[in-house]
C-alpha cells in the first residue's frame, strides 16, 4: 500500500500520512521536507539510503550490487559484525577465500572466491573460461558457451552437426539418428526405416471379398478367387480350362499393373520397394542418402575439410574430414 500516493511503499514510508515533496533532498524517506534541514523522523546513520527504523545494520552502510539491496546491510548472507578484507562484498565471515575477491561470474558467486579457486586450493584455468581445470574436460581449450554444453568447458562448434547413421538427416533433424532412412517416398524427411514408418502410417486398399486381391486389381470384388491354379489373377472364381469370365484388363509390359493404372504402360515396374505402386521403372535414388555426406565419414560436407576423402578416425584431428597421414 501507498497512504499517501507519493509512490513511496508504507513500509519504506516514514510519513505514510504526507506525501515526499520530491526536491532533491532526502526524498526517498517519504517525508515532505526542506533541503537543507535533516529529517528527524527518519535518520539514517549510516548514510546508505536505508532509514535507521528499516536497516538492519544501521552503522554499517548497504552496498548495492544486486545481493539483498533492501536490507541495509552489507553483502552477506547472514549478518555479522565482521569485516571484508577483499572488498568483494562477501563479508570475511562466510568468505572461503577472504583474502581473493569474488570475480561475479554467476559461477558459484556466493563463496566469495575467484572461479581459478576451488574448495579453497589454488586451481589452474589454464584456458581462461572459468572452469578450473581440475573440472575442465578441455582445460586447454576455453568453453564456447554457446548452450551447448556448456558446462564441460570444451569449445562446441553448431557447425558440427553429425549423421551418425549416413543417411543424409542430420542427428538434430533425425527421428532415428542410428538407423537410416530407406527413401521409398513413405515419410522420407524423418530419418526413419519404413519399419518404423508402417507403425503409424501403413495403409491397406479395400479387399471386399477378402480373397486377397485389392479390389482395385480384382474383377470380382464380391466373389473370391478360388485359387485353383487357373487365372488366379483375376479375382474371379473360375473352372479350370474354362475361359474366364473376368472383364479383359490388359498389360502390355506385363508387370502386374494393368495398363488403365499403370503410369508407364510399356516399361515394367522393377519392384524395388521404391514407388512400385506407379508401374514404371526406377532406381532407389541412394545419392540422396548421402547428398549431404560425399564421402560418407558422418562429417557433413558443410563442415567437412575434405567432403570427398573419408577421415580415417585415427584419434587425431578427427574432426576436420581429412585423412590424416
Amino acid at each position: 500500500p501507498d497512504a499517501d500516493g507519493d509512490r513511496i511503499e508504507d513500509r519504506r514510508d516514514s510519513c505514510i500520512d504526507e506525501p515526499e515533496n520530491y526536491n532533491g533532498y532526502l526524498d526517498w524517506d517519504g517525508c515532505p521536507d526542506v533541503k537543507g534541514v535533516a529529517n528527524p523522523a527518519a535518520p539514517d546513520v549510516d548514510f546508505d539510503g536505508v532509514p535507521d527504523h528499516l536497516d538492519k545494520c544501521p552503522s554499517i552502510a548497504e552496498r548495492y550490487n544486486g545481493f539483498q539491496d533492501d536490507d541495509g546491510c552489507p553483502d552477506s548472507q547472514e549478518y555479522e559484525s565482521f569485516g571484508d578484507v577483499d572488498f568483494d562484498g562477501v563479508i570475511d565471515n562466510v568468505d572461503e577465500c577472504p583474502f581473493a575477491r569474488e570475480t561475479y561470474n554467476r559461477i558459484q558467486d556466493e563463496d566469495g572466491c575467484p572461479d581459478t579457486v576451488f574448495d579453497n586450493r589454488l586451481a589452474f584455468d589454464s584456458d581462461g573460461d572459468g572452469m578450473s581445470d581440475n573440472v575442465d574436460l578441455c582445460p586447454n581449450q576455453p568453453e564456447t558457451f554457446n548452450g551447448v554444453d556448456d558446462k564441460d568447458g570444451c569449445p562446441d562448434s553448431l557447425g558440427l552437426i553429425l549423421d551418425s547413421d549416413s543417411d543424409g538427416i542430420t542427428n538434430d533433424l533425425d527421428s532415428c539418428p542410428l538407423e537410416s532412412e530407406v527413401y521409398n517416398g513413405l515419410d522420407d524427411a524423418d530419418g526413419c526405416p519404413d519399419k518404423a514408418d508402417l507403425k503409424t502410417n501403413q495403409y491397406s486398399f479395400p479387399d471386399t471379398d477378402g480373397d486377397r486381391i485389392e479390389d482395385r486389381r480384382d474383377s470380382c470384388i464380391d466373389e473370391p478367387e478360388n485359387y485353383n491354379g487357373y487365372l488366379d489373377w483375376d479375382g474371379c472364381p473360375d473352372v479350370r480350362g474354362a475361359e474366364s469370365t473376368a472383364p479383359t484388363r490388359f498389360d502390355a509390359d506385363n508387370d502386374g499393373h494393368y495398363d488403365h493404372e499403370d503410369v508407364c504402360p510399356t516399361s515394367p515396374e522393377t519392384w524395388n520397394k521404391f514407388r512400385d505402386s506407379d508401374g514404371c521403372p526406377d532406381t532407389i535414388p541412394e545419392q540422396r542418402r548421402f547428398i549431404h555426406d560425399d564421402d560418407l565419414d558422418r562429417i557433413l560436407n558443410s563442415v567437412d575439410l575434405c567432403p570427398t576423402e573419408p577421415e580415417d578416425y585415427d584419434g587425431d584431428a578427427d574432426s576436420d574430414g581429412c585423412p590424416d597421414s
